[in-house]
């Protein structure tokens, strides 16, 4: 089927378009963008150049995609990009940067919800079914993996890591890396129990999140070190996958883990 464009659109003649694609009134889209088959830009969007939208994704009015970084670092006129998976829902007022050095790039990935006015600054690595909240906000190089969920006027810190199904509740300020599974919470936020909700959604088996639910008590809720914590977990559940992705985290850990609070260890005992 043929692009529609409205009249009233401005789209610089070195964009793709894929087939099927609506670009409703007062979007501009730059040079060297490229958009997927069946991608809605409904109306007011601004897609930067450099920037690649994926297939099925829409587009809300007075988003900004793939403009330049909001660092101090970026050199003018430097060339960095931006690339958005498919069938990814981005609404209201939502900015996504482009990375900050040349050659750079801030990805986000499918089937992912980016609610009204979250952004995603330079150098972020958003994976696939992750749900940024209302006015969630991850600042510069954060990751964010598959399936994790941050709530509502959240704020993630440069260079942390949110792991696999994790999720961050509403108003959390997080400053350190949220292992994979967990539920933060806090100002600054915590790891406070294990995302036994968010694990099913991801597809893991009853017997996997009993293996989580384990290893949250080995790592922070019998006192041992960090290191004595991750021998016994290579030694009581092997090569187990989910249980593997939490070690690698720790261990990849650039900030430091969001341990639990002591105050909350009754709490976590009983889960």
């Amino acid at each position: 089927m043929a692009v529609e464009i409205d009249k009233l659109a401005v789209v610089h003649k070195g964009a793709q378009l894929g087939e099927n694609c609506h670009i409703g009134p007062y979007c501009t889209i730059a040079d060297d963008v490229e958009i997927g088959d069946g991608t809605v830009l409904r109306a007011h969007a601004y897609v930067d150049a450099h920037t690649h939208i994926g297939a099925g994704c829409d587009v809300f009015p007075y988003v900004t995609l793939g403009v330049p970084a909001q660092d101090l670092k970026h050199v003018e006129g430097e060339v960095s990009h931006t690339t958005i998976g498919d069938r990814t829902i981005v609404r209201e007022f939502v900015s996504i940067h482009a990375g900050t050095q040349e050659g750079s790039q801030t990805t986000v990935g499918s089937d992912c919800a980016l609610l009204a006015h979250s952004h995603v600054a330079h150098n972020c690595k958003v994976g696939n079914h992750v749900v940024l909240s209302h006015s969630a906000t991850l600042g510069g190089h954060v990751v964010v993996d598959d399936y994790a969920n941050l709530g509502g006027l959240s704020a993630v810190h440069q260079f942390c890591h949110v792991g696999r199904a994790a999720m961050v509740a509403g108003m959390s300020r997080v400053i350190q890396d949220v292992l994979p599974f967990t539920i933060a919470e806090g100002f600054p936020a915590h790891m406070r129990i294990v995302n036994k909700v968010g694990m099913e959604r991801a597809g893991y088996s009853s017997e996997a999140i009993a293996d989580v639910r384990k290893t949250f008590r080995i790592l922070f809720l019998r006192e041992l070190r960090l290191e004595a914590a991750v021998t016994e977990l290579h030694a009581t559940f092997g090569d187990a996958p989910h249980v593997q992705l939490m070690v690698d985290a720790i261990n990849g850990s650039q900030r430091g883990l969001a341990r639990p609070e002591s105050a909350m260890i009754e709490l976590n005992v009983g889960e």
